[in-house]
């Protein structure tokens, strides 16, 4: 059964004031890229080393993938682990704010896995009145 949103609990003023801010806009826009949707689901259920990250993901450059992991950590999605050992061994792994960002990642996967065939027949459809519209 699924839980109640702990928003929805909030008087209705706060309520209110949260959904003017926007959040859901805000957290569409810091999560919509591939990269860091990729490093949160790799970092599902595990650590790992940003070496082994880059292999998994494969077409991401070393820069690309310390900006990506800089930017998770500062959303509080991911942590880093340094131990101290020469050279000095670096792991990264989900926070529980990132655990459960990794629940709504997979009900949206469930729902394009759904729905995706769906969507590209209503794209052709429309894609060929569009042409029919020309004609």
């Amino acid at each position: 059964m699924p839980s109640v949103a702990k928003y929805k609990n909030l008087p209705k003023e706060e309520i209110q004031a949260l959904e003017e801010s926007r959040p859901f806009q805000k957290m569409l826009v810091r999560i919509s890229n591939k990269w860091n949707v990729l490093v949160v689901r790799r970092l599902s259920n595990r650590r790992m080393r940003p070496s082994a990250l880059r292999r998994e993901i494969g077409n991401i450059s070393p820069k690309v993938l310390t900006q990506t992991l800089r930017e998770l950590e500062s959303y509080g999605l991911i942590e880093r682990e340094i131990f101290p050992i020469v050279p000095p061994k670096v792991e990264y792994r989900l926070t529980p704010m990132g655990d459960s960002l990794v629940i709504a990642l997979d009900a949206l996967r469930d729902w394009a896995m759904d729905n995706n065939a769906s969507i590209e027949a209503a794209m052709e459809a429309y894609q060929q009145q569009e042409d029919d519209d020309k004609i």
